[in-house]
């Protein structure tokens, strides 16, 4: 099974089906670097398009469907009582958040996951060949790859990245208890008491920019795949090193042209 969610007396459901090979809306996702927090949210307000929140960006976007694959504990708590999908790691079924299994609280679904490839080449075949019903998200022990994934799977053809900074000044957007109520270390996902909330300690500094460089090159391999296979990966974070490799719009102008690119579908 790929997508799972608890269904109460009912037991689990493992039929839940989220893939698609063509969607109208255009895909926004929102990843948690420093330059979210100069993005206007407003112009999203009410606009015709698709958001997905990664880890902590919420509760600063209300997503249409929010993927975070760090321990539940990592993220605001008010999250698990929203309504919209949040795709976890099927190994947190069982973790409780308050008193409450996290497979109890709404449109919780969990997610089976397929190892990686040797290179990025063969990472990115492993991701178009699971796009069907049956398909598994690629572990590549990161949230964004996943997210990524989803999105092709889900049958977005244009694919907006926000929040994408890939290092800078400053680690994250909202560095905040409420934003980040723990940290966890890569290395052996036991809590780094060096990376309290308002910071993180130089050792996992060093940890993310070593997988901001391991996302940047496998961006650079997918990126001219997607576009063969009719998909746009567009940047909407400014002086991202993502520019470098895949065109850059700024957030109101990349909103304004999925409303026409909508409109355009809906009258032709």
């Amino acid at each position: 099974m790929a997508f799972w969610i608890h269904r109460g007396g009912l037991k689990w459901d493992s039929e839940v089906n989220l893939c698609n090979t063509d969607q109208v809306l255009d895909l926004y996702i929102f990843s948690s670097g420093p330059s979210l927090s100069e993005v206007n949210m407003k112009i999203f307000d009410d606009a015709p398009v698709y958001k997905m929140g990664i880890n902590t960006t919420y509760p600063k976007i209300k997503p249409d469907l929010w993927i975070g694959l760090d321990r539940p504990e990592c993220f605001n708590e008010n999250l698990w009582l929203e309504r919209f999908p949040k795709i976890l790691n099927g190994n947190y079924s069982d973790t409780k958040i308050g008193k409450i299994k996290l497979r109890n609280y709404c449109n919780v679904i969990f997610a089976d996951f397929i190892k990686s490839g040797k290179t990025h080449y063969e990472s990115c075949q492993l991701l178009f060949n699971n796009t069907r019903k049956e398909a598994r998200l690629l572990w590549s022990k990161n949230t964004l790859v996943a997210a990524l994934h989803m999105g092709i799977l889900m049958g977005f053809k244009k694919m907006h990245m926000l929040g994408s900074d890939f290092g800078g000044k400053d680690d994250y957007f909202d560095e905040s208890e409420s934003a980040r109520p723990k940290n966890f270390a890569f290395k052996d996902e036991k809590i780094d008491k060096d990376s309290p909330s308002g910071g993180i300690s130089e050792e996992q500094r060093k940890v993310n920019r070593r997988l901001y460089k391991q996302q940047l090159a496998f961006l650079q391999e997918l990126i001219p795949l997607c576009k063969a296979r009719g998909i746009d990966i567009i940047s909407c974070t400014k002086d991202s090193p993502l520019n470098e490799f895949t065109e850059f719009i700024s957030p109101d102008i990349a909103v304004e042209a999925s409303i026409k690119r909508l409109n355009d579908k809906v009258k032709s």
